[in-house]
């Protein structure tokens, strides 16, 4: 599990609670002997702490029957899969969507409101309104909510608001905004994090502590984890590599950001981000519309053999090999989790970034594999990993636990 720095130290029976929690989650139908194994407290602690959990509905206990015996069953313990709730919703600049769960990640009911320019420009009020009236549509399904989380799809700045959705700078506090409508904590987080999060803790890199993260698309979000902790600055876990520069090499490089001085044009930014790629589809493919993506488009045209499509995303799959490459020496990377719109041609855009940075790499690092995540954007468990990652270090549960 990834470990984020806090300056502020939380009292010590919370943090041992978030880290039972998280071990009951792991490993289901667990006994109290093997918590006491595996977390390195006496029995005596984890019994006042299983009592603790199962009182306030968090773990449940649950017969085990042992097969090797015919005796009396034996006692596990399950997160329990009712009774808590949590909302948690997701904000980008073209829709906020919001989704009613378990704490388990089973979906009660969601619903994405669509997002328009003009919204943008009052959108406090506008999040406000669907907020309203989804608590009205679930208000007979509604019990029992441990939090609200939102994460959002653009940028917050040190002080967690919201600078920046899309292209549209903003400066909106979400956290004051959506306070008065619940009587529990808003938790407010960028999307790139809870997806890290949730990848880390039960996604595709869960036993992996030195791993990179890496987001594609129109902005590139990327973060470290390394020795099973989180690198973070500012309590932001996201780093910048934008202005990383990529060599010259391919003649498509010509069409791409011509406008800009040879310094600022080569940086990673005005390379490979779906802006950059736009003149390149525009040059080869004008019968490209607005009416569909244009990445999508290029992806589809990739996926039925179009050679300019293929050579388009081959460039920014070696563009963007040559950037990890530097990445994997600095940090000594197992493995690098990507997440992009260009996977959309997955069998054209991911090997081809295995092949190139195998070759960039070299005999020094055979293992190092780029792969994708276990989960969709819109799963309630990444939309929820924020939730849980609270669960885990404690600091939520101080909120409902009296220490």
């Amino acid at each position: 599990m990834p470990k984020i720095r806090k300056e502020d130290k939380l009292p010590l029976r919370l943090t041992q609670l978030g880290k039972i929690y998280r071990l009951v989650e792991q490993f289901e139908e667990i006994s109290r002997i093997d918590l006491s194994k595996l977390s390195r407290l006496a029995p005596a602690t984890i019994t006042a702490l299983t009592r603790e959990l199962i009182k306030e509905k968090l773990i449940v206990e649950r017969a085990v029957q042992n097969t090797e015996s015919r005796g009396r069953p034996a006692i596990g313990l399950c997160v329990s899969p009712f009774y808590w709730q949590s909302l948690c919703a997701t904000l980008v600049e073209n829709r906020f969507e919001l989704i009613l769960s378990e704490l388990d990640g089973g979906e009660i009911k969601s619903k994405s409101y669509p997002l328009t320019t003009s919204d943008l420009v009052h959108l406090d009020q506008v999040l406000v309104q669907y907020l309203q009236q989804f608590l009205f549509e679930t208000q007979h399904e509604l019990n029992h909510l441990i939090t609200f989380s939102i994460a959002v799809g653009g940028e917050l700045d040190s002080k967690n608001r919201l600078i920046k959705l899309g292209d549209v700078n903003l400066d909106l506090d979400l956290e004051s905004l959506f306070k008065p409508y619940f009587k529990v904590p808003v938790l407010v987080t960028e999307y790139f994090q809870t997806w890290l999060m949730a990848e880390s803790t039960l996604g595709s890199v869960i036993n992996c502590d030195n791993v990179l993260f890496l987001q594609l698309d129109d902005v590139i979000n990327f973060s470290v984890l390394s020795k099973g902790e989180l690198l973070t600055h500012q309590h932001q876990v996201r780093s910048h590599i934008n202005k990383m520069i990529v060599p010259k090499i391919s003649p498509l490089q010509d069409l791409i950001s011509p406008h800009l001085a040879d310094l600022e044009r080569y940086q990673l930014q005005h390379q490979v981000t779906h802006k950059a790629i736009y003149p390149l589809i525009t040059h080869y493919f004008p019968e490209a519309t607005l009416a569909q993506s244009e990445i999508e488009f290029l992806c589809q045209k990739a996926n039925a053999q179009n050679p300019q499509a293929q050579q388009i995303l081959h460039y920014v799959a070696d563009s963007l090999a040559y950037i990890l490459m530097n990445l994997v020496n600095i940090f000594d990377s197992e493995k690098i989790m990507l997440s992009s719109s260009f996977l959309s041609a997955k069998e054209v855009f991911l090997p081809r970034v295995n092949q190139t940075l195998k070759a960039n790499l070299g005999a020094d690092y055979p293992h190092v594999e780029v792969i994708t995540g276990r989960y969709e954007w819109n799963t309630p468990v990444v939309a929820a990993a924020a939730i849980k990652q609270g669960i885990y270090d404690g600091s939520l549960l101080g909120h409902f636990i009296k220490h």
